[in-house]
């Protein structure tokens, strides 16, 4: 499965289809390029927001109900493939069932 990313609103694409845009994309962005890079599959809230890329609000964040409506639109859109799951409190894990194909896009929907 291609996942695309746009840096210009943080838009996430999956096989060219519209999955998430906003913090909570940048957020799967993040959690794809570590289990890309590094097998990563535990997280917890915690790293999250403390990620300064992430540029999360300082006050009320709203980081769980992020998570949520990623957990959420992850199961309707591609839950076989990719999913979040709750694995305690304030941690959770990514799970990846097939390879994964990253691709950063400039605005103009060019691969870089």
């Amino acid at each position: 499965m291609q996942v695309k990313y746009y840096p210009d609103d943080e838009s996430i694409f999956l096989d060219n289809e519209y999955l998430i845009r906003g913090i909570a994309g940048g957020i799967l962005w993040r959690l794809l390029r570590e289990y890309q890079e590094k097998r990563r599959v535990e997280f917890s809230n915690r790293e999250i927001r403390l990620d300064q890329t992430l540029a999360l609000p300082d006050l009320k964040d709203n980081l769980e109900a992020r998570l949520i409506l990623l957990r959420k639109r992850l199961d309707e859109r591609c839950g076989s493939v990719v999913r979040i799951e709750k694995t305690g409190r304030g941690r959770f894990r990514l799970v990846v069932s097939q390879p994964l194909a990253l691709v950063t896009a400039d605005g103009s929907g060019v691969d870089r």
